[in-house]
């Protein structure tokens, strides 16, 4: 009988490295305490820079800019409308896409490089299926259960 390693017994809990989870802890919350305390600072700063801006220091130019910059705004709106309603009486009741005709399990199977018997397996399964890369090629795993090879996926 085959002693499980260590290495072994890790793969099948985390099979993806999270670098995050590997560091300290003071030092993930230390990160999550400066991200929220910077955040912060800085919508004060934009809430106060467009507090100036807009109420302190106005100037006839600055209206004329915001003026304008209102009725472009309009503008786009109303062309967006538009156009979506163009959209929606030109095309609204046509069918523009077609079905893909229904394909039996050896047809999709030998799409994917698989048999239809392992193509059965799949769909009857309840458990979700794994795919691993080994030996150069690639596998449905299924805990329990023999891998499948997927055909299409090997390197040639």
């Amino acid at each position: 009988m085959k002693q499980e390693t260590r290495m072994d017994r890790d793969a099948v809990k985390e099979p993806v490295y999270e670098a995050k989870d590997k560091q300290n802890r003071l030092v993930r919350i230390v990160e999550k305490v400066i991200a929220v305390v910077a955040t912060i600072a800085l919508w004060v700063f934009l809430v106060l820079t467009l507090y100036h801006k807009l109420f302190v220091d106005v100037t006839p130019s600055l209206i004329r800019v915001l003026w304008i910059l209102a009725r472009s705004l309009g503008g786009a709106v109303l062309i967006m409308g538009v156009w979506q309603s163009y959209n929606w009486f030109r095309f609204h009741k046509k069918a523009r896409r077609k079905e893909f005709k229904r394909q039996s399990l050896a047809d999709l199977g030998s799409l994917y490089g698989i048999s239809a018997q392992n193509m059965e397996r799949l769909q009857e399964i309840r458990s979700v299926a794994v795919v691993e890369f080994k030996n150069h090629r690639y596998y449905y795993c299924i805990a329990g259960e023999a891998p499948i090879e997927i055909g299409m996926l090997r390197k040639r």
